[in-house]
């Protein structure tokens, strides 16, 4: 594995983004990274360079700040924006060696008045360490926040790695090639060297929203700080979210409050430990006296560092092939003036967006998802696969995402942008996480559909590129150079033909993928035709009627020894605990209904276990399953051990958010080592979910026991807002 080494040392991938992708011009005024600038489809360019700025929009400046300037406001003189804003730049005196070992060619650079910047980190994973960047060296960072260890001194080695892991994520310190200078180039001849003054950017991508074109949204409060790779972390971005505003945040600020962190931040890794695709959470920071405004007052301020081996998503190919719904649309902001977003008119390829940075942004994708040199159309149904074998998997773990806009869907099919999410609770296939959807459009039952929806729009947006290479080959550089709308219209029809059967094939790749999370839910090895509904279908249907638990019904179900199903007193017994588990608010009445319905569905799950092709297929597989060493066991104890190892003891509900969100805002700055605990603790849990918890040897333990239940009643199918 590569040695470690701090933030500011990573090597820089073989390939950068900045280097193979257009770069969106702005002027050269420091107002132009926080200025709402709509670009026309037509625009070339994917990026923008954007420097983070964590403070509040609008701007507040005192007067002594003012005077620091050498603004006499006592005497009438004005202070510019311009120079207000000028502060934030990083400045060429301000280099900062990142020592002899330093490959990367990049160097940290500051400002007077960014150097005020004070972040605490109050959250790193260990997990996405472990599994992104096994290469970073956080020094005490991660003993700081999740084991209540002391700080070092910043003059050890321990203490100096994690103070350099804050200061760039905090934006006290910019990560930036000096200007003009290419980073420095392996001396593999494979890779190319990254673009000149590389540093902080930002994307713009549009996107559909509740179904809905919503024109040019961005990367309104997402701010990249470099990319990085290893052997085993491979490829990823270190990109910040609340690190203030940029060119997309159009009349917000760009900054996160603590709820949304804390949320994202959880989300991200708890997902990650069930096996779901996602973009995972490397820290968490947060900051005194920088309120954020939002519905309910000034709260406190995050800043989240996830990591992800891109974050382009499917709005990124909208915001250069945008659709009819685009036309003779124009988007206002304020203070921006009138954009058209096609851009209809007369010429050749007048409203058609911008396909040479289609091209660009298509082999990127293909380049980082590993389809470098093959087809489109490939690329194209891989990116299909991804999202809809993800979306199956949120399915049987009952996760709702909760915003399913075309801007929310990666590229790469990860769990991305955590707002109001939710994991299901009393099992409800119509359940609505979110309170800003009335209508259900994002609900549990509805999610593949509305993911086929998003990629759709994506489909129609790649269409011209898939076409003309179903008529010419690959497409190169130049290839709609001297074309006409209605070559383009030629590319789509083409397109339409090959990509016929993609619902059909997303459709059955969700079903698929489905019905093999739920198989191994209850432990079947095997398939027979009439488990989706005898098996499945039905004991969802027993759930929902009798207002069971979802996932602690299926903890419990681990256990049951249907050896023992003839034995009625054993049987009552378990489903006395079942519903005492799973339903503790029933009223006695529907306690008995209950059992008398559960019973049933016990003695046809007890014979489809015990059929003879599923015995066999345990019993003969048992001795090599890496998951169940343990081969002097039943096969019956080492089906239990593997249905424990995908039925999670805890799960990160709604309520166990609530309350480390109320911990982590009542501590405060004021008492760091308390919030970080809180945190700690519902981070370990949530990334080992599987793991069974002493729940009697001490506090700590009837603590994480609490904290595996099913909550108070008020809290069931809690709901969030898009602001979450």
């Amino acid at each position: 594995m590569t040695d470690k080494a701090p933030i500011h040392q990573l090597p820089l991938p073989r390939r950068t983004l900045q280097s193979s992708l257009p770069r969106l011009k702005l002027d050269d005024k420091p107002s132009a990274q926080r200025r709402s600038t709509t670009f026309a489809a037509s625009t070339p360019g994917i990026w923008a360079r954007v420097y983070p700025m964590w403070t509040a929009w609008p701007l507040r400046i005192t007067k002594s700040e003012v005077e620091e300037m050498g603004v006499n406001v006592d005497a009438g003189e004005q202070v510019d924006v311009e120079d207000v804003l000028r502060r934030w730049d990083v400045e060429d005196s301000s280099w900062q060696s990142s020592g002899e070992s330093s490959r990367n060619g990049l160097q940290l650079r500051t400002s007077k008045h960014r150097a005020k910047l004070e972040g605490h980190l109050i959250g790193v994973s260990p997990m996405a360490l472990r599994d992104s960047l096994p290469h970073l060296d956080v020094g005490d960072a991660s003993e700081v926040c999740n084991d209540g260890a002391e700080p070092m001194d910043e003059s050890t080695a321990e203490g100096s790695c994690r103070k350099a892991l804050a200061d760039v994520i905090s934006g006290r310190q910019v990560l930036v090639s000096r200007k003009g200078k290419e980073p420095a180039q392996d001396e593999d001849e494979d890779k190319g060297p990254p673009s000149s003054d590389y540093g902080p950017w930002s994307t713009r991508y549009c996107g559909h929203q509740f179904g809905q074109w919503a024109g040019q949204l961005g990367d309104g409060r997402a701010i990249s700080l470099f990319e990085t790779e290893s052997e085993h972390g491979g490829r990823q971005e270190v990109q910040l979210k609340g690190g203030g505003r940029t060119p997309f945040s159009r009349q917000a600020d760009g900054l996160a409050v603590m709820r949304s962190g804390v949320r994202e931040y959880l989300g991200c890794e708890a997902i990650a430990a069930l096996g779901i695709p996602t973009t995972r959470s490397l820290a968490l920071m947060t900051t005194p006296d920088l309120p954020v405004i939002r519905e309910y007052g000034p709260e406190p301020p995050s800043l989240l560092a996830r990591l992800a081996p891109t974050f382009i998503r499917l709005g990124h190919f909208e915001a250069l092939k945008p659709g009819p719904a685009a036309h003779n649309l124009r988007h206002i902001f304020l203070g921006g003036g009138w954009q058209d977003e096609s851009e209809e008119g007369d010429g050749p390829l007048d409203g058609q967006g911008n396909l040479e940075s289609l091209r660009d942004l298509t082999e990127w994708c293909k380049y980082i998802m590993g389809f470098e040199g093959k087809s489109t159309v490939d690329w194209v149904g891989d990116v299909i696969k991804r999202n809809a074998e993800m979306v199956a998997q949120w399915q049987v773990y009952g996760f709702m995402h909760g915003v399913l806009n075309s801007d929310n869907i990666s590229i790469m099919g990860l769990t991305i942008d955590y707002g109001p999410y939710a994991f299901m609770d009393i099992w409800d296939e119509g359940h609505i996480c979110n309170h800003s959807d009335p209508t259900g459009l994002y609900s549990y039952k509805r999610q593949p559909e509305r993911v086929l929806f998003d990629l759709d729009k994506f489909v129609s947006a790649i269409s011209p590129l898939i076409g003309y290479e179903k008529e010419h080959g690959q497409a190169q550089a130049g290839w709609s150079e001297g074309k006409t709308k209605e070559d383009v219209k030629d590319w789509t029809e083409a397109a339409e033909e090959v990509m016929s059967s993609w619902k059909e094939n997303y459709r059955t790749t969700v079903k698929d993928t489905e019905r093999q999370g739920w198989l191994k839910r209850f432990g079947l090895r095997t398939y027979q035709p009439s488990d989706d509904r005898d098996i499945i279908a039905d004991f969802l249907v027993l759930l929902h009627a009798h207002s069971l638990d979802f996932h602690t019904s299926f903890r419990h179900l681990c256990s049951f020894l249907v050896s023992q199903n003839s034995n009625e007193a054993y049987v009552k017994s378990f489903l006395t605990r079942w519903l005492e588990l799973s339903g503790p608010t029933l009223p006695q009445d529907s306690t008995e209904s209950a059992q008398k319905a559960l019973r049933p569905w016990l003695d046809v799950y007890t014979t489809r276990v015990l059929a003879d092709a599923e015995v066999q297929a345990w019993s003969q597989n048992h001795e090599n399953d890496p998951n169940t060493p343990e081969t002097n066991a039943s096969w019956q104890q080492l089906r239990e051990k593997a249905m424990k190892k995908v039925n999670p003891r805890f799960v990160l509900r709604q309520w166990v958010l609530e309350e480390v969100i109320s911990d982590i805002e009542k501590a405060g700055l004021e008492d760091l080592v308390s919030a970080r605990k809180s945190l700690a603790r519902v981070l370990d849990l949530a990334t080992n979910p599987f793991e069974e918890w002493d729940d009697t040897c001490s506090e700590e333990g009837v603590k994480r026991a609490e904290l595996c239940g099913v909550g108070k009643k008020e809290m069931l199918g809690f709901q969030c807002s898009c602001s979450s």
